[in-house]
């Protein structure tokens, strides 16, 4: 059996099918990245263009101050000041004189030269109290602006120049190229993500050959198939080696509970066929038993019968395991087989075994496997339906073949096999939740399992027809042998 199968056994599980895929987890993570990265980018830009208009905006107040000072004769009076900033306005640009009051003197006459419509009360706006190095932004309307103030001295007068500046024009560049970097980014983002799918799947490929590698590994070679540690990535080199590791201490136990079991069976084999056939003798012969010996004596012939059958199942799952049942891969008659089977438990049915018509068919149906192993499984089939069906109802037998499969019915009318359960009967000591009341160990149909997977085959159950279940073995269909 695979190494996922027998993991199970363990108590260990698969992941659920909820679990996050480290593949889809770093290209999400590396998304996030890239689009944390143009955000910063686009941050830093917004920032930038800022810091950039106020130093403009500085130079230029910076500028008609010089050109204030360096004027010729110096201008003197609020006048000939106002009239010399008059002639130094530009288009968006505007400065004036303001009074130890905070208020506009003069500036009527640059309001009309200057070129935008401002739409602004001079004497509103704010009071800058700190240094030349202040400035401030006014919004009005949809119109935004800098203004900032210095103090001159020109001659013997000190006086305060405000001045003003419409960015209006430029705010709306700047969301424009926003605008352009932010689609840039999506465009970006989406080509980096299609780009990383390929990359991601080729980058954890190591790790899902790993994983191929690990599953491969069957119970039957736990003793010599490693996974090569040389031939993985370094990243995955100590995962290899501790799951050798563990490869290692499973295969020691994993001998160590053939070896029990096989060990167990054998030794208790002899004591409980004594134990049976001495029953049995006594309970023959024995004239002077009252009823409530020979009820007991019978009762021990039963008990010793089932543990009987329960070693033997054992040991055979024990030499199944170990390779050591060689089952010859030859054609037999499936049909044949039905029939001595029927015949073998009619009596012990009390007449509740029933054959389909064309189970046993003149046109005899073959199939590859071993005949005494099939016919093993079938009576398990058979007494496992006798006894979780303790009604009146019939047990059918049916037999379906085509040219490559050859499928054996065993049908009953009891309460069936829910869904949920339908694995869990098939493994060793696995029972269903609603079978405590009726004796069984849970190895009966493990056995039938190990044996067909043994012959190529398999079994299952469903539902039956009209209620009850259907279990079915399967075998490979074969051409029949040479003088058959």
């Amino acid at each position: 059996m695979k190494l996922t199968a027998f993991s199970r056994k363990l108590g260990w599980s698969r992941a659920p099918a909820g679990a996050f895929s480290i593949r889809r987890r770093l290209l999400g993570l590396s998304l996030l990245a890239v689009l944390g990265g143009y955000a910063l980018l686009i941050g830093a830009t917004a920032l930038l263009a800022n810091q950039e208009r106020r130093s403009q905006h500085q130079a230029t107040a910076a500028s008609v101050r010089q050109l204030l000072l360096a004027r010729r004769p110096v201008p003197q009076g609020l006048d000939a000041i106002s009239d010399t900033l008059a002639q130094l306005i530009s288009p968006n640009f505007l400065s004036w004189v303001e009074t130890d009051q905070g208020v506009p003197y003069g500036a009527a006459p640059q309001i009309r030269l200057f070129s935008i419509p401002t739409g602004v009360s001079l004497a509103q706006l704010p009071r800058l109290g700190g240094g030349p190095d202040q400035v401030a932004v006014v919004r009005v309307g949809q119109l935004t602006f800098l203004t900032s103030s210095q103090q001159i001295q020109l001659g013997s007068s000190s006086v305060r120049v405000r001045f003003l500046e419409d960015i209006t024009q430029k705010l709306a560049q700047q969301r424009l190229l926003l605008t352009v970097l932010m689609v840039a980014a999506g465009l970006a983002t989406l080509f980096t993500g299609l780009l990383l799918r390929p990359v991601l799947v080729r980058g954890l490929a190591p790790l899902r050959d790993l994983g191929l590698r690990m599953q491969a590994i069957s119970s039957d070679t736990l003793d010599s198939q490693r996974v090569l540690v040389a031939a993985q990535p370094r990243e995955l080199a100590p995962i290899a080696l501790a799951f050798n590791d563990l490869l290692d201490r499973l295969s020691a136990s994993w001998e160590r509970q053939r070896s029990f079991a096989n060990g167990v069976s054998h030794e208790l084999r002899t004591p409980i066929s004594l134990i049976r056939n001495y029953a049995s003798s006594l309970r023959r012969r024995s004239q002077d038993l009252s009823d409530q010996q020979a009820e007991q004596l019978a009762l021990i012939e039963a008990e010793a019968g089932r543990m009987g059958k329960l070693v033997a199942d054992l040991l055979a799952l024990t030499r199944i395991d170990a390779n050591r049942t060689l089952m010859p891969f030859e054609p037999f008659d499936v049909a044949e087989s039905i029939e001595r089977v029927a015949e073998r438990l009619r009596s012990r049915c009390f007449g509740r075994l029933r054959i389909c018509p064309g189970a046993t068919q003149s046109a005899r149906t073959f199939a590859l496997g071993d005949a005494d192993r099939f016919e093993q499984c079938l009576v398990n089939l058979i007494e496992n339906a006798q006894k979780y069906d303790p009604g009146a109802g019939p047990i059918q037998l049916r037999l379906d073949a085509s040219l490559d499969r050859v499928v054996v019915h065993v049908i009953d009318s009891g309460p069936g096999v829910p869904d949920s359960e339908k694995q869990l009967i098939f493994e060793r000591f696995g029972r269903g939740r609603h079978t405590s009341a009726i004796p069984g160990s849970g190895v009966g149909l493990a056995v039938v399992r190990a044996l067909m997977e043994a012959m190529g085959g398999s079994v299952s159950v469903t539902d039956g027809p009209q209620g009850g279940a259907d279990f079915q073995l399967r075998l490979k269909g074969a051409a029949p042998l040479l003088g058959a």
